[in-house]
């Protein structure tokens, strides 16, 4: 079965913000970069046209909330579809959590290595 929904954690390494459309950023990992896309155009989508007003708008806000968080140098912890653009597979994203703690990009390691030794 293919793979179709990741977890990541990184450092944001860069960011670039279209208004009303999207936040695609960089998180590098240690191993490698991974580009990310948080779309924010939920209020102007045809995709979301057939949807709850009411629902849509907590989207919106939602991710407005997420791409404010995202910042250069913070690391962040994102969820969301495999998908591919022109080539190259990104993130897109449906939730973001700012890591605090220090220890968590540790954690994080330790959680991959047992899932690749212990699968379930």
């Amino acid at each position: 079965m293919p793979l179709s929904r990741a977890e990541a954690l990184g450092v944001v390494a860069s960011r670039e913000l279209k208004p009303d459309k999207f936040l695609k950023f960089i998180i590098d990992d240690g191993t490698g970069c991974i580009t990310c896309i948080l779309w924010l155009n939920q209020l102007h989508s045809p995709y979301f046209s057939r949807r709850n007003p009411s629902d849509v708008r907590l989207i919106a806000n939602m991710a407005t909330s997420f791409a404010s968080q995202i910042q250069l140098g913070v690391v962040v912890r994102v969820r969301g579809r495999i998908t591919a653009y022109r080539g190259p597979l990104q993130i897109t994203v449906s939730d973001v959590v700012v890591e605090r703690d220090p220890n968590v990009e540790i954690l994080h390691w330790l959680e991959c290595i047992k899932l690749a030794h212990f699968p379930d």
